[in-house]
């Protein structure tokens, strides 16, 4: 309670009861030269007092606002007393606030180092589909860096990583737990990722989910190491959710795993470039559709030590290869793949194909049942078979 909010109240009980200060002092007086009552209100008072006369900090949970208009010089705690750069408002902030990012263009390399909230103008609106003022954030050697668990990024448009410089990131978004010492678990949603070497790295070693939904990630591939990717994993991947997104204009592959990484789904995206695995485990792909991938061989590469991929739901048309199972880098064969209830037609090479020696399984061994080939009489394998 304020120190003037103390004093009201205290006098106005002295009215109500229609006592005078001094008649009050009496009683107190008295009371006090009882060393019992004295103790008692010793022990009450001393803890108000230091609660009155401690500095303020802000409550968990602060929300701290941003804007191209701002300050940073300012206390950033309302749209009229804005920050001028997130980096200054992430400065004041700690774990569990959130920053609000007012529509503008903001030239400036994020670093997040604890847990925090970062909304642009267009959070909670789905990317793929939506208008309006953007909170853009831009920046050459890497818009994102996120070094702290659990952070999350909702709303904005995120692009121009197109440096190759030491110490740069190649992409929008960077996630690697390992490099920060943290586990990971960012939600990256509601964002336009684009024109950046490679959209989003990735990364994340199971502790808490990490979530990829409701992005549109479109047209990253300027040159640099590793281009034309829209989510790539280079260190591990783990609980982790890729729900619900548009990948467009990619000309490697809209998700590309080349790291050892177990347990995550890839569902109900609209693919440009396909999916590609390297030594992965319980693996659900689900729900998505290609209509014409042509970036890569493969709409789905499952490319060497993966075990335990379910490919389910997805329609997989007019490409060149809909789904390949092969071990081209000599990572180890692969095993226990479905493919199952899947819209498999009209692509140019093969619908599935599974080379000699990269399924452990043996010779007719992997479970391709009830999907739709094209034609009501099935598949047609090696112009033979039971289908056309």
């Amino acid at each position: 309670m304020a120190k003037h909010d103390f004093r009201s109240r205290w006098w106005f009980e002295l009215i109500r009861r229609g006592e005078s200060a001094i008649a009050w002092s009496r009683r107190a007086s008295s009371a006090f030269a009882r060393p019992a009552v004295l103790i008692a209100v010793f022990l009450v008072l001393v803890p108000v007092c230091i609660l009155l006369i401690r500095p303020a900090v802000h409550a968990s949970g602060t929300t701290w606002y941003v804007s191209t208009t701002g300050n940073n010089g300012n206390d950033c705690l309302s749209a009229g007393t804005a920050c001028l750069t997130i980096g200054g408002a992430i400065s004041k902030a700690a774990a569990g606030d959130t920053i609000d990012v007012a529509a503008g263009t903001y030239n400036e390399q994020v670093v997040v180092p604890s847990s925090l909230t970062l909304n642009g103008a267009q959070q909670g609106v789905d990317a793929r589909t939506r208008s309006g003022s953007e909170s853009i954030v831009t920046n050459t050697c890497g818009p994102f860096q996120i070094e702290a668990d659990n952070v999350t990024v909702n709303g904005f448009t995120i692009e121009g990583a197109t440096s190759t410089s030491n110490g740069c990131f190649y992409v929008g978004v960077w996630t690697n737990p390992g490099f920060s010492g943290t586990h990971g678990g960012t939600q990256i949603l509601n964002n336009i990722i684009q024109n950046n070497i490679s959209g989003i790295e990735l990364d994340n070693d199971g502790t808490y989910q990490t979530k990829v939904q409701y992005n549109l990630i479109q047209n990253n591939n300027n040159s640099g190491p590793g281009p034309g990717d829209g989510i790539e994993t280079n260190f591990g991947l783990a609980n982790a959710l890729i729900d619900n997104n548009e990948f467009v204009g990619q000309t490697n592959e809209s998700v590309v795993v080349e790291a050892v990484s177990s347990n995550f789904t890839i569902s109900n995206n609209m693919l440009d470039a396909g999916i590609a695995l390297f030594d992965s485990s319980t693996i659900s792909i689900s729900g998505n559709m290609s209509f014409g991938d042509t970036a890569e061989d493969a709409t789905i590469d499952l490319a060497g030590g993966d075990s335990g991929v379910s490919v389910t739901g997805n329609a997989l048309l007019n490409g060149s290869e809909a789904i390949v199972v092969e071990d081209p880098y000599s990572v180890g064969a692969n095993s226990s793949i479905t493919v199952n209830s899947n819209c498999i037609s009209n692509n140019a090479i093969a619908g599935l194909a599974v080379a000699t020696g990269s399924y452990s399984g043996g010779a007719g061994s992997l479970d391709a049942t009830n999907n739709w080939w094209g034609a009501a009489s099935g598949p047609n394998y090696n112009s033979g078979g039971p289908g056309s």
